[in-house]
């Protein structure tokens, strides 16, 4: 009875997992022959604007969100109704400070750049409010029903591929691609509302809000901290990029990033999925073989990507994008390297989440943070998009070893050794 209900839960982390990569294969179909198609007719100068408004509202949604992202996930996998309760009771958090914060980002835009990049920043901002207050896709990814997301993004995700490549086909003004930028996110959230409203969500009558607001906050906030500091210390080359070389050129670094990093939904799938099964585990050594293994997985996964794109990513960049970005191949080389450190970093923060290393995180990831900006600034200013290159490689490195060995007397440093030996592969 033991064997089949291992069985069924292996083979339903299994399906999930297939159901997150079906979505980001959709997503990546789109980056590569949509996007691209977009970024050529904009050229890179107005592509690099969009990034740049792009890393600006992810840091705001992650400030927003207060970590709940991962604090949800653990609750509601261990205790549906529970998490649920503290999902529901508070949403109000995510609204307010998002709006906040929104409103002081788009007033800085407004003053500070053209029209054009204030205009791709309200459309930012709407379209990551609606990602922001999605707990669905959070509980679904919980319950390993990660289908239903898939169901609605993808819905979301070819309407606005299509009204992008409308745009583009007929060299309509770039203001439009304030639309599809919406639409992305607008039309999942819809669906999901829509489809469980009045069912699975009804909150306790008697909830206390605000115990479970202060609780939020209390656990939260260290992986707020964390996540905000990663995004800043993941993009902050792209402020410098921005600063010292301009919009053109943060254009041709974000495709070279895009067609780097393009390939990890497939790691970040599974690694979501299988870690349902970890964060119930209560024999810790069986837990550490279990993300040993998985953390190998990901690894072998991404050498094998990572020699692909070598092979062909010049030629593909020409095809897709055009002559104007022949020089992302070169910076998609150097960022490969830091993808393939990057690609394990969920693995142990996630198995630090496990440990309940909250604090641990928060610290860890700000003076990953603080590492990052010198290194960045100097080799940036120095040395260009390829400087900020490497830059991305130093940091991420520090961040996946010798930061996160400090952890629990080495915990982190025994996840990767493990996962050099054959015999963690051959346990159940």
């Amino acid at each position: 009875m033991n064997s089949y209900l291992k069985n069924a839960v292996k083979n339903k982390v299994f399906s999930n997992s297939i159901w997150m990569i079906l979505e980001k294969i959709i997503s990546m179909f789109g980056l590569l022959f949509v996007t691209s198609y977009v970024a050529k007719y904009i050229g890179p100068s107005n592509f690099g604007k969009l990034t740049y408004v792009a890393s600006i509202f992810i840091i705001v949604q992650a400030l927003s969100t207060f970590g709940s992202e991962h604090v949800l996930f653990k609750r509601i996998a261990k205790n549906r109704k529970s998490g649920i309760n503290l999902m529901m009771s508070t949403s109000y958090l995510r609204h307010l400070v998002f709006i906040i914060l929104s409103i002081g980002i788009l007033c800085y835009l407004w003053i500070s750049s053209d029209q054009l990049t204030f205009a791709f920043g309200v459309a930012t901002a709407v379209a990551y409010y609606f990602s922001t207050i999605d707990v669905f896709s959070i509980y679904n990814n919980a319950v390993l029903n990660s289908k239903l997301n898939t169901y609605c993004n993808i819905v979301g995700l070819l309407i606005s591929l299509i009204v992008r490549y409308i745009i583009a086909y007929y060299e309509l003004d770039i203001r439009y691609l304030c639309m599809p930028i919406i639409l992305v996110t607008l039309i999942p959230f819809a669906m999901k509302v829509y489809l469980y409203h009045g069912k699975d969500f009804n909150i306790q009558p008697r909830i206390d809000k605000k115990r479970y607001g202060k609780y939020l906050i209390k656990t939260g906030t260290p992986l707020a901290f964390s996540t905000v500091s990663a995004i800043i210390y993941t993009r902050v080359t792209l402020f410098f990029i921005m600063a010292y070389c301009g919009a053109g050129e943060l254009g041709i670094f974000s495709v070279a990033s895009q067609l780097a990093t393009s390939w990890m939904f497939i790691t970040s799938a599974f690694v979501t999925s299988y870690f349902t099964r970890v964060y119930t585990e209560k024999d810790e050594s069986i837990a550490l073989t279990q993300a040993a293994k998985l953390n190998g997985g990901v690894l072998f996964c991404a050498i094998i990507v990572i020699l692909l794109l070598a092979l062909v990513g010049k030629k593909l960049i020409l095809t897709l994008y055009g002559v104007a970005y022949v020089q992302a191949y070169d910076v998609m080389l150097i960022l490969c390297v830091n993808t393939l450190f990057s690609c394990m970093g969920p693995v142990a923060s996630k198995f630090i989440i496990f440990k309940s290393g909250f604090s641990f995180l928060s610290l860890k990831m700000m003076l990953t943070m603080l590492l990052s900006i010198p290194s960045a600034y100097f080799l940036t200013k120095e040395y260009g998009i390829y400087g900020a290159a490497i830059s991305t490689i130093i940091t991420e490195f520090f961040s996946l070893t010798l930061m996160n060995y400090l952890f629990r007397n080495g915990i982190i440093f025994k996840l990767h050794y493990k996962m050099f030996f054959v015999n963690t592969y051959m346990r159940n």
